[in-house]
This record gives structure tokens, sequence and C-alpha cells, in this order.
């Protein structure tokens, strides 16, 4: 099935394909991942003949998909893995069926048992980028309502271009003008899975955008006083380790450690060697694709997290910045199907975590879900860490920062993200 760029390329300037509408517009997604960010998905299917347009209904749906239930999501901590999995009036991933999936696929061999060991080391990302795992070149994999399913993986495929990566970095740039000089900002570009693993065949078959030059048109475009990092180099270098999962349209924990890696580098501080962070795992993770496709089609994930023994007090808040409620960065409770919200127990308006064995700094962290993953190292390493869910804050950023004493922000969007109007006007908005 060949990809029209120009149908795609045309829905996306009228706003009726939805990209990653979780991770970038309303707050729709839970961490249990029945998220209307895969709805992007539908963008293959929806544009796959020349001339063909994407069903306005998907774009419009964005926001009204959003519940009252989604938007308290993460409210009570203890209650997050079963209130999540239904609060977006989706199906959730029914507990008995993922291990009835298990044992249909137990002859199969997982993705998730063979991919390398970490290798965080320097010498390993300065080297040439490790070989995909790949076929004799015939295998460009089928399409499953909307999804690319390719070697037992689920794939969101990415279409952005030029003109939205300049309209992010705009934004981008406009946010960093009204916060002035006393607020250095780093913004941090984080590719999805589609870019980085899936064979070059793939671009020309399905039209596929490369998100590296996407990426790097954003950096390449920023007023001089922001740093901006793109993750991508630093995630390539470890394609043939677990960094993206089968299941799901999120970030590994350790694809995350790596991003902190990147970032640690250019704001010059020291990076904590993953070798002093305790792993932890949850298994049989069945993530937020599934919604979409059938389980069988994909191999089952771990979600690998990293831990360390910190004297923190982690705080959560409302939209408002009230009612506050104690909380933990890590959710090691988190159940299989709820398994992506053991970073920060989900997504939340406002964390604030104070670490008395931090660097005696403080920094603001403004994401999206792919955040979750990112900001416990962060609050590991800094003595104040605020991470503010862009889709959910409702105070005024610049009189935040001021009123908490904070002159560090760190940005954080998946490419998807960047490519969606809503982030865009998210970042003006914060801008005033």
């Amino acid at each position: 099935m060949k990809i029209n760029v120009k149908a795609i390329t045309a829905a996306l300037l009228c706003g009726t394909i939805l990209i990653c509408s979780a991770c970038s517009g309303t707050k729709t997604e839970t961490s249990s991942q029945v998220s209307t960010e895969s709805k992007s998905s539908t963008i293959s299917e929806a544009v796959s003949d020349k001339g063909s347009e994407a069903p306005s209904e998907d774009g419009e749906e964005s926001k009204a998909d959003v519940t009252s239930d989604e938007q308290s999501e993460g409210e009570e901590s203890t209650e997050e893995s079963k209130t999540d999995e239904s609060s977006e009036g989706e199906e959730s991933v029914d507990q008995s069926s993922t291990e009835e999936s298990k044992d249909e696929s137990s002859d199969e061999t997982s993705k998730s048992t063979i991919h390398k060991t970490p290798d965080p080391s320097d010498e390993k990302e300065k080297g040439a980028l490790p070989a995909l795992a790949d076929d004799d070149g015939s295998d460009v994999g089928f399409m499953s309502n909307g999804l690319l399913i390719y070697n037992r993986t689920a794939y969101e495929l990415f279409y952005g271009y030029d003109d939205l990566a300049k309209d992010y970095s705009a934004a981008i740039s406009k946010l960093k003008s009204s916060l002035g000089d006393g607020i250095k900002i780093y913004n941090l570009l984080i590719p999805t899975h589609c870019g980085v693993t899936l064979p070059d065949r793939f671009y020309g078959e399905y039209g596929i955008a490369d998100q590296k030059e996407y990426l790097d048109t954003i950096t390449s475009t920023y007023t001089a006083d922001i740093t901006g990092i793109n993750a991508y180099d630093i995630i390539a270098h470890h394609r043939d380790e677990y960094v993206y999962f089968n299941s799901d349209h999120h970030w590994t924990g350790l694809a995350a450690y790596y991003a902190y890696k990147a970032f640690c580098n250019a704001a010059g501080i020291d990076c904590i060697p993953l070798s002093q962070m305790t792993e932890g795992t949850i298994d049989g993770y069945y993530g937020s694709l599934t919604n979409y496709i059938d389980e069988s089609l994909v191999d089952p994930d771990t979600v690998r997290y990293y831990t360390m023994d910190k004297d923190t007090s982690t705080t959560r808040y409302d939209s408002y910045g009230q009612d506050p409620q104690d909380t933990v960065l890590m959710h090691t409770y988190a159940s299989s199907s709820f398994a992506y919200g053991v970073f920060l127990g989900g997504d939340n308006p406002l964390l604030v975590c104070k670490n008395n064995d931090g660097n005696g700094k403080k920094i603001a962290v403004v994401h999206e879900s792919y955040g979750n993953a990112f900001c416990p190292y962060i609050a590991f390493t800094y003595s104040e860490t605020h991470m503010i869910d862009m889709r959910d804050f409702n105070l005024d950023l610049k009189q935040y920062l001021k009123d908490n004493g904070i002159d560090e922000i760190i940005v954080i969007n998946n490419a998807m993200a960047t490519a969606t109007p809503f982030i865009c006007e998210q970042l003006e908005a914060f801008a005033g």
C-alpha cells in the first residue's frame, strides 16, 4: 500500500489528521495507554490512495474524546491501576486475555528477551549506528487498523514536514523571549519508534518522513538563546537495545535515560551512571497500540524502570497548583496492564520533588507523556524538580517560575507532539 504524501500534507494543514493527540493535545492519555494518540495511526489508511482525504471526524475528536475521568487521572495514586484503565471509555487490556495471548505465543521468541544489554558508554555513542535486525529486504510488513505491523511490533507512522517543524521552533522561541534572559531553556526533542528502528526501505514504501531531518530543522531554526537537544543520535546509537516498546507508542525507561544523558552533556552537569541505579521490571505489558490491533500480532513488553535510594519527597498538585497530595516518583506496584504508569504514576498536572541529595539547583520540566519516563532522572539529580504536564497546567508559567525561584526549564516533546498545533498553541499561551 502506497502513501500519498501530498494528500497527507494537505490533510495536516487542514487539521483533519490527528497526530499524537494524547501527547500533544488534550490530555486524554493515561499510562494504561488507552490513548487517543494512537488514533493518529489511522492516517496510514485514511490517505492511502491518491487524492483521498483523512476523515474529518478523526481530527475533530481530539478534544471531544476527553472526559472528566480522563482529566482526573492519577488523582488517587493508590487506585490508578484500576481507574486509569477505564478512564477514556475504551476497553482496557483484559488481564486474562493477556495471559491467554502469552500462552498462545509461548513458542515465539519475544524481542524483549533478545535486545542487547544496555551499554551507555561514550564509545558506543561515538561509533557507527548498530545494525538493525532485518530479513532479506522483502518484508515490508502490513497495515492493521492504520498501524504498521513489522517484526511483531506495531508502529505509528510519522509524516511531519518542515513547516510544522518551523512552527514548533517559532513557538519555543516566543516562549523564551517572553521569559526573558533570566531563564535558561533547554528544548529536548525525542524521536518516535518508526524514526529509529525501521529499515530504510520502509520510508519509500510508506512515505514516512525522516525524523532526524525533521528534528534537526527544529533545532537549527531556534533563536540563539535556546539550547536545543535532539536526542535522535544518542537513541539511534542504542537502537539494538530495548529503547521502544513492541505494543505501545512510548519510549522505554532506558531510552529516557539516554535522553537524560544527552541533556546532562548539554547542561554541563554530572550524569548519574546507570550502574548506580537499581532496575525493576513489570512483565506481560500490552500497551496503547493493542487497543487498535489484536494482541497476537505483537510481542508483549517488559517495562523496565530505574530507581535510586535518594532522600526525596514528592507532592502532587492539581492544574491550579492546589490540593497537595503526597506521592512517589516510581509507582512500583503498577499492574502489567498499567505498566507505563510506573513512571510518576501516570499523567499529573504538576509534581514537585525535593531531593536532599541533589545538586543544589532547581529546574522545571515542561512535558507531555514521554516526559513521565524522563522526569525521575532529573529528580534524582536536582534538589528541586517541578514536573509540569503542559496539557493540563493552568497557571501562568512565567509567574510560577518566578514564585518558585526557578531559572532553568526543560521543554520535552516527542516528534509527533511537535507536529500538532495544540502543542504550539500551549507554548504560545505560556508565552502570554
